[in-house]
């Protein structure tokens, strides 16, 4: 699957409690945790969507990307 053009993975910091569900289905390793909290490394994923279903609290999503 291709990433997705002009959208990035984000976190919902509010809602990450830290399981690493999402971590460890990663097959690339974009995701890390620290302190209970999902780091993404957005410009190694991969945009596979497997991370997003894992996540029992639904905390990432796609969203556009702000940035130029």
């Amino acid at each position: 699957m291709p990433r997705r053009a002009g959208e990035i993975l984000s976190l919902n910091e509010e809602r990450c409690f830290g399981c690493a569900a999402c971590v460890a289905i990663c097959p690339v390793d974009a995701l890390d945790l620290s302190n209970l909290l999902v780091i993404i490394d957005e410009p190694t994923c991969t945009h596979c969507d497997l991370c997003i279903p894992a996540c029992p609290v639904h905390a990432l999503f796609f969203e556009k990307n702000i940035e130029p």
